[in-house]
């Protein structure tokens, strides 16, 4: 790498060049399923020369020459020469494979190597013979010709033969002649119009000074295919843009008149850019601030209740009414579309199904929800492992997909939507489904519930065994995914997010597994309450119903406390003891979701909800369980935001301080 290399160019490179690799992966799955289809052809190929473009401007050999030969490989394709078959889509993806670890060692600042010789000639078009022609018909010389590098205009004509095909019927075609690389990076006046001639008709040349017609111009790929057969397509880019400014310098072509003073008012006054790059982490201090000032206002909003001064309370409401503007303004900032979650899983599926054997279609819903993007990214490994369990267990195989009466072809579906604070994301199959009577079987052999309360379970209970730890169906373990192998470590993960995740299934029709996160997890609505002389704040999204316990409603089951409700044992936690607090007369159960438990907690007061912001407590009291961190109230008091997923063990059991024996 150039040691003049500077860090800030090469950070912007590899943040535009990042989001054109993370849409190549679905596009190259999709051009797989549509290797005619021009437009996805095109921007296929303007990602690859866009990336070798940059890096060629940073030096970045390796990368210049992987995607040159890429580049090479989807022009003969957009040229008509070939298809691109599953061989060739099988390259293209290894070589976006190779290209995301050259940027990854580039963000690094680590060596580089180039790529593996058998890669490129996997990547490079098959040779095309040179028919036999005659001598190409001499035309008249161009007015001015450069020196060091011209190219005369029966050149010009063979390059724009092999660029739009022979000439019409009749006439006489030019040989290919070999086209020697000019030593400046520019095209004069007689090239250009020669070349605007031969695309668009000669007709009467126009004065070099008059505006191109609205219909006569070339667009961006033409003007790009000529360049590169007038320079070399490969050829590293930054030494060509090097060596531009040391070139003697030349007059421009002049192809439209000096606009006038209106038309310099027009652009001067012509929008700016609509966006511009924040680094996150001053992103991460903005949002911050706004949950401090969220602080604030509940403080301010207390004491004007409190106060009783209506012109004081009218004014708290009016920052209140901005405070919260603030607070949806800058939490927007924070969001990315799902698209960038879901873009990732086309060539995952493609991958997989092949390895299985399988036929399968992925279908997309609801790309443009937005999400924070600190879950775009924390969601990626749970829902790699979804899919992947939805190929592996939950579509059979083309076989015995067609014995049932169902298409050869598997789909697994993903869909995303918002359902008021929540993102809700689906992840569906056209299956085998689940058997709960065979859940409910396995369970028991396992150990993981005895026959008593296996009789018990409801046919959702059974669908949700599948998130316990070492629990799987499977009759072998498959190195692709097993329901119950790593599934409980998803359930946890969603868990640890303020999500929940929950099945439904039809046997013989699919299985759909649904999971709920916060639409940030930057601001958190709590609900407080208070056990003893402690207040606590529990996540609301956790948070099911809220009751009163009335005498005789509570009994010991199983050696533990419960409270029938709703038709239903409901397991009994004792907050109070975990808090370290006298007990007293705890009777309201705040019902809570821990996973796949369901439980309710017993406290002295609710006191309501509000919008908070976590605060670390500290290295003393890092890695303290079930405590997420802490949060001011309006009041001004502290308050433990609990972790609820802390609370149980990774068998689902609650923890020995919150059980209730007695």
């Amino acid at each position: 790498m150039d040691p003049s290399f500077d860090a800030e160019l090469r950070d912007d490179f590899l943040v535009e060049a990042g989001e054109l690799v993370e849409r190549l992966g679905e596009q190259l799955v999709d051009l797989e399923a549509s290797p005619q289809d021009a437009e996805l052809l095109n921007a296929v190929f303007r990602a690859f020369h866009t990336v070798k473009g940059g890096a060629g401007f940073l030096n970045v050999e390796p990368m210049v020459q992987l995607c040159h030969h890429a580049e090479d490989l989807l022009n003969e394709a957009r040229n008509g020469s070939l298809l691109i078959d599953a061989a060739r889509m099988d390259a293209l993806l290894e070589a976006l494979d190779l290209l995301q670890s050259m940027m990854a060692a580039l963000a690094a600042n680590d060596a580089m190597a180039m790529p593996p010789p058998a890669l490129l000639v996997r990547l490079t078009p098959p040779k095309k013979g040179a028919p036999p022609a005659p001598a190409p018909v001499a035309a008249p010389p161009p007015a001015a010709a450069p020196a060091g590098g011209a190219i005369d205009d029966s050149e010009f004509e063979a390059l724009l033969d092999s660029l739009y095909g022979s000439a019409a019927p009749g006439t006489v075609e030019p040989a290919p002649v070999a086209v020697a690389a000019p030593t400046s990076n520019t095209i004069d006046d007689d090239e250009f119009e020669a070349l605007l001639d031969q695309l668009h008709g000669s007709g009467t040349p126009a004065p070099v000074v008059a505006p191109a017609p609205a219909g006569g111009a070339i667009d961006d790929d033409e003007f790009e295919a000529l360049l590169d057969n007038l320079h070399g397509k490969g050829g590293t880019p930054g030494q060509a843009a090097a060596s531009a400014p040391t070139a003697a310098p030349s007059p421009p072509p002049a192809l439209a008149p000096a606009p006038s003073p209106a038309a310099s008012a027009r652009a001067a006054a012509a929008p700016a850019e609509a966006t511009v790059r924040v680094d996150t982490a001053r992103l991460d201090t903005l949002v911050n601030q706004a949950g401090e000032l969220l602080l604030l206002r509940n403080r301010l909003l207390t004491l004007a209740a409190r106060n009783g001064d209506s012109s004081l309370s009218s004014t708290v409401d009016e920052l209140n009414r901005v405070a919260d503007d603030l607070q949806n303004a800058v939490l927007g900032m924070r969001m990315q579309p799902v698209g960038r979650l879901f873009q990732r899983f086309p060539r995952i599926v493609r991958d997989l199904a092949r390895q299985l054997g399988k036929d399968v279609d992925l279908v997309t819903e609801g790309e443009g929800t937005d999400l924070d993007r600190s879950l775009v990214e924390a969601l990626a490994d749970p829902m790699v492992h979804l899919i992947r369990n939805a190929l592996d267990h939950g579509l059979e195989g083309p076989e015995d997909r067609e014995r049932a009466g169902k298409s050869r072809r598997g789909t697994v579906r993903l869909a995303a939507s918002q359902r008021g604070e929540r993102i809700v994301i689906t992840v569906s199959d056209d299956g085998r489904g689940m058997n709960p009577e065979v859940l409910r079987r396995k369970a028991v052999e396992k150990g993981v519930i005895d026959e008593a309360q296996a009789a018990r379970l409801t046919e959702n209970e059974c669908y949700e065994l599948i998130f316990r730890a070492g629990f799987s169906t499977a009759a072998t373990v498959s190195d692709i995914s097993g329901r119950g192998v790593g599934m409980d470590v998803v359930k946890t993960r969603i868990t640890e997010l303020g999500g929940t995740l929950r099945v439904q299934s039809r046997l013989g029709h699919g299985s759909t597994l649904e999971l709920t996160v916060p639409l940030t997890l930057a601001i958190l609505r709590v609900l407080m309450v208070r056990v003893g002389d402690r207040l606590l704040a529990l996540p609301l999204s956790n948070v099911d119903e809220v009751f009163e316990l009335r005498p005789g409603q509570d009994s010991l089951l199983d050696g533990r406390m419960v409270a029938a409700h709703r038709g239903r044992a409901l397991v009994l936690g004792d907050l109070a003891g975990w808090a370290g607090v006298a007990d007293g007369a705890a009777r309201h159960v705040v019902v809570l979701h821990i996973g796949h438990l369901r439980l309710g907690c017993l406290v002295h007061e609710v006191l309501g909800r509000e919008d908070v912001m976590v605060k670390p407590l500290g290295h003393l009291f890092a890695g303290t369980t079930g405590v997420a961190g802490a949060t001011v109230t309006g009041d001004g008091r502290l308050a433990l935001v609990l972790d609820l997923a802390g609370l149980a063990d990774d068998s689902g059991e609650l923890l020995p301080a919150l059980r209730m024996t007695a």
